[in-house]
Parts: structure tokens; sequence; C-alpha cells
């Protein structure tokens, strides 16, 4: 029997899938202006303080039992603090379409592990959607094309692939995991312990900052920390406890494809046949998946 899925749901993944997709290059933007590890801590800052007063003027804001600290260590530490830091320094090293694409192979990670350690059961129709956008992911990857004997592509790769591998723990947690309160009243407390090491890294690895603020990197800052940091993190969270991990992974690589279209319009990386057939094998997959 065919499960209707909510409205809201579904305009909450296109909501992410499109302020995630742009993210990408405009985080690239900002590191041009600021060190990554500062832009995060500081994206992370406002993400913070957005997501608190949300709370606090939609009257849901409530101190933590002690049955919430895992929830809040898992998804403030692995989902927002590691996956932010390792993504942005992979950011420094690859393109942004590229990067975006290592950042998602989260599918990799996630319907093994969601099969093996959670029981989830996976119809062949669902393995042959997942074959598929992981091919067409490997395909978009292109890594025949990268030169591996450069150090700096070799960093970025395994900071980006750390990344993805972060969160697919931090999703599967999210999904399987006891909540006793809502994602929007955790979401403040799972920002403020994910944004303190963020800080105390940035700190100690420059503790001079030196930043101009202009138009470009405030605007940078504002969409990545209210929209993505803030907004996003939170959608994300009421998608992971509402649908299959495996369907939400392979949904969310409709990020990079998005991420890829932007990246080629405002920073000029090139499309090609195969990136545009890998695209299509990703939905497709999605599609299988799907249904």
């Amino acid at each position: 029997m065919r499960t209707r899925v909510p409205t809201n749901i579904i305009l909450l993944f296109i909501f992410i899938v499109l302020t995630t997709s742009f993210a990408w290059p405009i985080n690239k933007v900002g590191v041009e202006y600021l060190s990554p590890l500062w832009y995060t801590a500081i994206r992370m800052i406002i993400g913070t303080v957005t997501m608190t007063v949300l709370v606090i003027l939609m009257d849901e804001f409530t101190l933590p039992s002690k049955q919430d600290f895992p929830l809040i260590a898992i998804i403030g530490l692995l989902q927002i603090s590691l996956f932010i830091m390792l993504a942005n320094l992979g950011l420094t090293y690859l393109p942004a379409g590229r990067a975006s694409l290592f950042a998602y192979t989260t599918p990799l990670w996630i319907m093994p592990a969601a099969t093996l350690f959670f029981g989830e059961i996976n119809s062949p129709l669902k393995w042959l959607g997942f074959s598929l956008g992981v091919s067409g992911l490997f395909i978009l990857l292109s890594p025949w094309e990268m030169n591996w004997n450069d150090k700096n592509v070799i960093f970025g790769t395994a900071m980006l692939l750390l990344a993805s591998l972060s969160w697919a723990i931090s999703m599967l947690c999210a999904r399987y995991m006891q909540w006793t309160k809502s994602a929007l009243q955790l979401m403040p407390w799972q920002l403020f312990l994910g944004t303190i090491p963020v800080i105390i890294l940035a700190w100690l690895k420059e503790p001079l900052i030196n930043v101009h603020f202009n138009t470009p990197l405030v605007l940078s800052l504002f969409y990545t920390g209210v929209l993505v940091t803030g907004l996003s993190y939170w959608s994300s969270l009421v998608l992971n406890r509402a649908l299959p991990t495996t369907l939400l992974s392979l949904g969310f690589l409709l990020v990079p494809v998005f991420s890829l279209l932007i990246s080629s319009v405002y920073l000029h990386e090139s499309i090609s046949l195969a990136t545009g057939t890998a695209m299509g094998m990703i939905l497709v997959g999605l599609g299988c998946v799907a249904l």
C-alpha cells in the first residue's frame, strides 16, 4: 500500500534542495574573503542566534533533559560542526560543483548501513535506484579526470568524504534514536554545541583574524547562516524523522545536480555530455527508490 507524503514534507524537501544547492557556490564566494574556519564559525553563530530567536518567538524554547543529550551531541558535533568544517576545508581545494558531489556521497554509506545494522527492507527496485544513483554520482565525480598527484586535491577529497561519512552517521542516529522533544526545540542546543568546537579551533589556528567585511561576504554569511545553517538543518531533521534514510540520502543527490547547474552559470564550471547523462541516472534512480 502506497503512503501519501504530506505536502509540508514535500515543501521542506524542495526548500532544502534549493537553498543548499545555492549554498555551495555562495560558500565559495565567502571563503575568498575569509578563512574557512572563521567563515564557518561566524556562519554558525548567525545560524544559532537565528534559530534561538525563532524558537523563542514561537514559544517553543525549552531546556534539554538528560535523555536529549545524546541526540544533541551527535547532531551538533557530527552533522553540524564536523560536516560544515570538513566541507568548507575541502571547498578551498576543489571547485564548488565537484566539492558538493564528494560531500553528498552519503548514499554510499547510508543504504548498506541501514540494511545491515537497522534492518531497513529494500526491494529490488530500491536497489536498482541505489545503483543508478551511485553510478550517476560516480560519473559526475569523474575521478579519472582529477590530478591525484596534487596533494591539495587528495586532501580536499579526503575532507569531503569524511564530511559525508559524519553526515551519514548522524542521519542514521537521528532516524533511529529516541526523541523526547521536537527537532525545532532541540535545534538551538544542537547548533550551540556544534558552534563551540568550531570557534575554539578557529581561535587556536588563526588567533589574529584579519577580515574586511564587504557586500559579497556579508550576503554570503547571511545566506549560509540563516537559510542553510539554521532553517535547512532544522528542515533536514524533520525530513530525517519522516522519510526512510535511503530515500532521503538519494534525494539529497539533487543538491549537487542543482549545484553543478548553478556553478556552471555563475562560476563558469563546464557541464559535459557525461555530466548530463549522470544527472539523468540520478533522477531515474531517485524515482525508483521513491516508488
